[in-house]
């Protein structure tokens, strides 16, 4: 039996690249409802052009489609972009999942795979981030993505829904679309900029988009994993001083400036127990991983010199 699947916000850094994915498996029916999209169809995948405030149309496509699962893909994953803009972090990234959630109530949608955030921890003391923790965030970003988190309970509790809320680290992987300190430190290179690095000592988390998009599609048809939070990472600490040297080490002629963090510095990374485990997934160990990413960027846009 086919299953039909709506991706909200399908066409970002990560949903776009698990609409790919998806495109290259036929048995699944795919619409992708976006606010960018053109109306079209290839293959197995519909685009669909749609505001998710919409809920009018948003109701209609879903039970045009008979749509059994649901990728809400819609938000704001900017920490400063979320602190320098309330309002437009928690239109996205709360407002419009309970306008997912009130259209799965109304046409009884049950499974829905939700992107949250590592910044739900906080500045935690761990530094292995385990998800039966409880969140104490400390940025609007991580705050208004557990208010999002609280209102997807809240309806699994009252209406039935069979959640799966991904708890997603620092993903990498692709350089037109990520905004995260690998490609901003690659960016800066590329333009001739030095590299800045404040602090440095910090250990972060970093897992590849291709991973990100296999814990997402494992998760979409196991039974396993409903009602559960995953925590969607490579599970290893990578210090922000580390990724500057590697892509110092591509590109030799690059400037590392440190500066003193004007924040406490903490660690954190994943414990990806729940994943390993739940989903069957075995992520990119990110000292093999951002090397290689790094190199082919170097190889895209400066070929084989140095």
């Amino acid at each position: 039996m086919k299953s039909s699947i709506l991706i909200t916000g399908g066409l970002g850094f990560i949903g776009s690249h698990i609409v790919d994915a998806l495109s290259r498996k036929p048995k699944d029916e795919v619409a992708v409802y976006d606010i960018r999209a053109q109306d079209s169809q290839s293959e197995n995948i519909v685009m669909v052009h749609g505001d998710v405030f919409d809920s009018d149309k948003l109701l209609k496509v879903m039970r045009d489609r008979e749509v059994s699962s649901i990728v809400h893909m819609v938000g704001f994953a900017s920490i400063p972009g979320c602190r320098e803009n309330p309002d437009t972090s928690f239109r996205l990234n709360v407002s419009s999942v309970q306008r997912v959630l009130e259209a799965m109530r109304r046409c009884d949608v049950k499974r829905l795979i939700f992107p949250s955030t590592a910044a739900v921890y906080g500045a935690t003391n761990g530094p292995k981030a385990e998800e039966r923790v409880s969140p104490r965030p400390n940025n609007l970003y991580g705050c208004h993505k557990l208010a999002a988190e609280t209102l997807i309970r809240g309806y699994a509790e009252n209406y039935g829904l069979e959640p799966t809320i991904m708890r997603i680290f620092n993903v990498y992987g692709d350089l037109d679309k990520e905004q995260g300190v690998i490609s901003i430190f690659i960016r800066k290179t590329l333009s001739g900029e030095p590299i800045v690095v404040k602090g440095g000592n910090q250990l972060r988390d970093f897992i590849l988009v291709g991973d990100v998009v296999e814990a997402f599609i494992k998760s979409l048809n196991n039974e396993v994993c409903c009602g559960e939070t995953i925590n969607v990472g490579s599970g290893v600490g990578v210090a922000i001083k580390e990724i500057a040297e590697m892509v110092q080490r591509a590109f030799p002629k690059v400037e590392i400036k440190y500066e003193a963090n004007g924040e406490s510095e903490y660690s954190i990374y994943a414990d990806v127990s729940r994943m390993t485990h739940l989903l069957g997934c075995t992520p990119t160990h990110p000292k093999i991983g951002i090397p290689t990413f790094i190199e082919k960027c170097r190889l895209r846009y400066l070929g084989t010199t140095t």
